[in-house]
């Protein structure tokens, strides 16, 4: 990659920063801008440390002179390493850190912009990183290419994760969700300061995949973000998670007590927590309340999420902004059936008992979204809709029933459900299926596997695109029409950033001659088939998803309401 250091020099808020002009032929091929600045590791937020820890972000200090904003931040603590992983070459575009360092003083934002000028108004598109919100960081991701590409300026953000981002309190301003809020804050920074990287705070996109689509479904059903974007993208994630109601800190109390820390009274529990090493808060499980490795949870019944994620969907009380999301063909292919460990889904097949043995836990992760529920009601009645026309001597089969579940689960009912409440007033809403399956792996991966979980990522940010060694050729061997499939879905999502509209091509940088999206309707539940040929289509996965949104409820008998701010 080509830069040119310190050559452009912008003012903020806090003190003006300095960053780097970007040669554009050196990340992408046919770039529409021959360069772009960037500007990494701005602090938004100060250093959530000490007395900080498992607060509201603070304002950050202001500095004198010129910031330099040419290399990135550190990563937010978290579980796992990415640095010293073996991966594919390919996956190292989208997922290895590119950061020197991970502390707890991580809350710091990068811009990427082809214009300057406080006249420009760009559309900005924020990103929010992917990794269940356990992992990852902001620095990964090549956000260069599209803005390279398109008429954009583009964000990405660090918030904290996992148990330092998430962890239930007792405090009446933030009882959890610290991560969130930790975006909520870097949104107040992009109203404040993006016109000066030639951006339109009037025209903001909040978008994100897997974890990150989580914290966009969950700021669209805050009321606390009103105001501070206008757009949502939800790729592979809505807020389908398990939930804590406001007021329960037994979690806190389980992590207390693997810190040597005392439980009571709170604020000598507190206290002492706050005096632990972040490193080995980061890395520690909390129990019988690890409901992933980090504990990233939802915490209800405050300001940020007066309900349930499932009750304000359910009741449709969400932010009125123009909402475009969906979810890949096959999630549980290799990269969740890997990053979760389940070794038991292989080409062997699986037995009904064995489908029977782990179907407690894996729908654990659904019942944990309303409290007080019996996963036992629903373990019968889900059996018999993923196996009732599934021979008890096809392994195969049986298999691929499982694997289906995982994705309904997980990916299929919270999306439905939140394209049906997005739909209920009067902004656009675009639903989505990514069906291609990549030709790149296709050595790699079982011939079911088709759009796998994070294929979407690839295409967004330009991998494709990249260019190689030498003139005229590409870094990856992709075919002619996935460049295109690519270069098709930066345009819509850039459109959608700009129009509300991903078909609406106002302003942008280079017209495509794109497939038609219909707009999403609670009627005729329209979305589209994305592909190498995309198609429209309707009724997403009807009746898994009517399965799961409407009669598991029910069987739940679920209890996640509260009915006012004192109920804990």
């Amino acid at each position: 990659m080509s830069y040119n250091v310190g050559a452009v020099v912008v003012s903020t808020t806090y003190g003006d920063v300095r960053g780097s002009e970007v040669t554009t032929s050196s990340v992408v091929r046919d770039a529409v801008f021959d360069r772009v600045f960037t500007f990494k590791g701005i602090p938004y937020a100060a250093p959530p440390v000490g007395d900080l820890r498992w607060r509201p972000p603070q304002d950050p200090s202001s500095w004198t002179g010129v910031r330099d904003a040419t290399d990135f931040g550190s990563r937010c603590l978290q579980m796992m390493d990415m640095g010293g992983r073996e991966m594919d070459p390919i996956m190292k575009e989208l997922f290895l850190w590119r950061s020197e360092s991970s502390s707890e003083d991580c809350l710091f934002l990068n811009v990427y912009t082809s214009s300057v000028s406080p006249t420009s108004n760009l559309p900005v598109m924020v990103w929010i990183h992917g990794g269940g919100m356990i992992a990852g960081s902001a620095d990964s991701y090549p956000a260069e290419i599209p803005t390279a590409l398109q008429n954009v300026v583009m964000v990405t953000v660090n918030y904290r994760l996992g148990n330092l981002g998430f962890l239930p309190t007792l405090d009446q301003d933030a009882p959890g969700n610290f991560g969130l809020l930790d975006v909520m804050k870097a949104l107040q920074w992009v109203q404040a300061n993006i016109r000066s990287f030639g951006g339109d705070p009037d025209r903001v996109t909040i978008f994100g995949e897997s974890g990150g689509g989580w914290a966009v479904s969950l700021l669209v059903a805050s009321p606390m973000a009103t105001g501070l974007f206008h757009r949502a993208v939800s790729q592979s994630g809505v807020a389908g998670i398990p939930v804590t109601r406001r007021g329960d800190v037994r979690r806190a109390e389980s992590f207390a007590r693997r810190s040597d820390c005392p439980t009571t009274p709170y604020e000598e529990m507190m206290s002492c927590l706050r005096r632990q090493p972040g490193e080995s808060l980061a890395v520690m499980m909390t129990g019988d309340f690890a409901v992933l490795p980090g504990n990233a949870t939802a915490v209800f019944g405050g300001d940020f999420l007066p309900e349930s994620p499932w009750d304000l969907m359910s009741k449709k009380q969400v932010n009125r902004v123009d909402y475009l999301l969906g979810m890949n063909s096959f999630e549980f292919g290799n990269t969740m059936v890997d990053g979760l460990g389940k070794t038991f889904i292989d080409a062997d097949g699986m037995t009904r008992t064995e489908f029977e043995e782990h179907l407690l836990t894996d729908i654990q992760w659904f019942t944990d979204q309303f409290l007080d529920s019996d996963v036992n009601a629903i373990v019968q009645p889900v059996i018999d809709q993923y196996l009732d026309s599934v021979s008890p001597d096809d392994p195969i089969a049986t298999r691929d029933q499982y694997i289906q579940l995982l994705i309904d689960l997980w990916f299929t009912a919270p999306t439905v459900l939140m394209a049906r409440a997005a739909a209920a007033h009067p902004v656009g809403v675009y639903l989505y299926e990514l069906q291609h399956r990549t030709s790149y792996f296709s050595t790699t991966r079982p011939s079911r596997v088709q759009a796998d979980h994070a294929d979407d990522l690839y295409y967004l940010f330009g991998v494709p695109l990249m260019p190689g060694d030498t003139a005229d050729t590409w870094k990856y061997n992709f075919t002619q029409e996935e460049r295109e499939l690519s270069l098709d879905m930066m345009a819509y999502w850039v459109n959608f950033a700009a129009n509300g509209d991903p078909n609406d091509s106002t302003g942008a940088a280079r017209m495509r001659d794109t497939v038609n999206w219909p707009r999403h309707s609670t009627s005729s539940q329209e979305y589209l088939k994305l592909d190498v040929t995309s198609s429209a289509d309707v009724r997403l996965r009807e009746t898994r998803a009517k399965f799961w949104t409407e009669e598991v409820p029910r069987l739940l008998r679920k209890k996640a309401k509260i009915t006012g701010s004192d109920e804990l």
